[in-house]
């Protein structure tokens, strides 16, 4: 049993850096793979607080990849939604990391995705900063359109 609670322990060492790039908890992982072959990392969570409904991870030596699904109200504009978040996603400070980047947004489910590439976890946004930029985009729409800038 002792040596259970060591492995867990460098895990969760492990883990550490990780979820806190990404602005999580690390008791809202639900599902962590570790494949030596890749050598590659997923990770899966499901933050309780905030807009954030879950997190997909895939870190390898090529890259990673970030799909963030964020709610969102129900019946909006798909398109003037995914625009005004792309140019969000696009002028933020701190998707300077991201190569490329994906906005979905599904007006029957109240659910915004965002997926983002990147060559290191560290030049990843957190969850926070994408919820910030949904409110964003979302005030932006409520208000009659885009804000200036």
């Amino acid at each position: 049993m002792r040596e259970g609670g060591k492995l867990a322990r460098l895990l969760e060492k492990a883990l550490k850096p990780i979820v806190e790039a990404l602005g999580i908890d690390i008791n809202d992982v639900e599902n962590l793979e570790i494949d030596p072959y890749g050598p590659r990392v997923v990770l899966e969570a499901r933050p309780r607080r905030g807009r954030t409904r879950s997190v997909f991870l895939d870190a390898s030596p090529d890259g990673v990849e970030l799909v963030a699904s964020l709610e969102a109200p129900r019946g909006l504009d798909p398109r003037e939604l995914e625009e005004r978040l792309a140019e969000l996603l696009e002028e933020s400070p701190e998707t300077q990391g991201v190569e490329e980047y994906d906005v979905d947004y599904d007006p029957e489910a109240g659910e915004a995705r965002i997926t983002l590439h990147a060559r290191l976890v560290a030049e990843l946004p957190g969850v926070g900063e994408l919820e910030r930029l949904l409110e964003e985009a979302l005030g932006g729409l409520q208000t009659g359109g885009r804000t200036a800038k």
